[in-house]
């Protein structure tokens, strides 16, 4: 195998697919980057099995061939290769990468110990359909914040496709906080639970292309491509939560609030947070919310920010207190469409619901237990 390609390009696919890359996987062959030349293109491919990234590259073929190398040393010799042509060389038991300054010599791992399930196609092309990607990515990123990181509960760590008629529900929870968007015109209605890691991998691939996507499901995975990159998202086995059972069935009033004050002011008292210690909000009066924070090791502040209460019908609120985790609280904040957001409360032991102007976002977060 021996081609030639510019530095930038070769460095944008190698780097994009070492992100499916597993540092420890459960089989060696994993750590590697597979590499296939054909007839002028060049195929990458990582995965981690639940992952697979490939890319697709036109070079300059000299001789066809394929092989395997370590994720972690070839991203980064081509992390730190200076611009211009690069030529990739296949020596026997090693790769040369050859630019115009620079020289080295790569071991190979055994590329025929490779999965041959990652180098086929596992979907029908012709069922594939056209995806309009912003308004899913869009979606996407605003639910995934309350998505469980990897490790937890396995079933957690996903989002919900949940699909009703025309419209689809994503969701997802840490059994602290939950987060629903709906969408429409999703065109497939059967993607059940997928990893939110993997769906924010491949929304970075295809997020600023401009190619037309292709999204295709299938019994075990979600295939998302173009003309350049493609990503298999190994979909999740398990029930979901009944989730809609987690909302308040009432609401007895709400907060609407300035976004920018809000998150300034949470961003100030909570400097002796630490980012644990609970932040409380105190409604003074109709007009006046009160945000704190307390770290019995450094000290505490207060902010007071201007409020309107909504939908009142059970009296004076005044003296109103809720605790919440700051973090969870600033980014349910941060991810609301327009310049309000609202906070709806039933009690001051029960979950808060978070919405800005679009009602088609919804958080809900568990209030947390003080000493107070």
């Amino acid at each position: 195998m021996k081609f030639k390609s510019k530095t930038k390009e070769l460095k944008e696919v190698i780097l994009s697919v070492s992100r499916a890359v597993d540092v420890k996987p459960s089989t060696p062959s994993l750590q590697g980057i597979y590499i296939k030349v054909e007839e002028g293109f060049c195929e990458v491919i990582g995965s981690d099995l639940d992952l697979v990234i490939k890319a697709k590259l036109q070079v300059d073929s000299m001789v066809d061939g394929e092989c395997l190398i370590s994720s972690r040393v070839l991203s980064e010799v081509v992390r730190k290769m200076a611009p211009g042509e690069v030529v990739f060389s296949d020596l026997g038991n090693e790769v040369m990468i050859e630019t115009e300054k620079s020289e080295y010599k790569l071991r190979k791992l055994d590329h025929l110990t490779y999965p041959k399930a990652l180098l086929e196609k596992s979907y029908k092309e012709e069922e594939s359909q056209e995806l309009a990607p912003s308004e899913l990515f869009q979606a996407l990123r605003k639910v995934g914040i309350a998505a469980s990181p990897e490790g937890g509960k396995p079933i957690l760590t996903g989002v919900y496709f949940d699909n009703e008629e025309e419209k689809t529900t994503l969701v997802s929870t840490d059994s602290y906080r939950l987060a629903t968007n709906t969408i429409s015109n999703l065109p497939i209605n059967d993607a059940g639970i997928v990893s939110y890691r993997s769906l924010n991998e491949t929304i970075k691939l295809f997020e600023d292309s401009e190619e037309r996507i292709f999204i295709n499901s299938t019994d075990r995975e979600l295939h998302f491509y173009n003309d350049k990159y493609y990503t298999s998202v190994r979909k999740l086995e398990g029930s979901y939560p009944e989730y809609q059972a987690l909302f308040p069935k009432e609401n007895v009033f709400s907060i609407e609030v300035d976004k920018k004050d809000i998150l300034e002011s949470l961003d100030r008292s909570t400097v002796v947070a630490e980012g644990f210690i609970p932040v409380t909000l105190k409604v003074v009066n109709e007009n006046t919310l009160n945000i704190s924070s307390t770290n019995k090791d450094i000290g505490g502040g207060v902010e007071e920010i201007d409020i309107n209460i909504l939908g009142l019908e059970v009296g004076d609120v005044s003296d109103f207190k809720i605790s919440f985790n700051p973090n969870y609280l600033i980014q349910g904040i941060e991810v609301l469409d327009g310049g309000k957001a609202f906070l709806r409360f039933s009690g001051n032991d029960k979950p808060a619901v978070i919405q800005g102007e679009e009602e088609t976002y919804q958080y809900l977060l568990m209030p947390v237990r003080t000493n107070e």
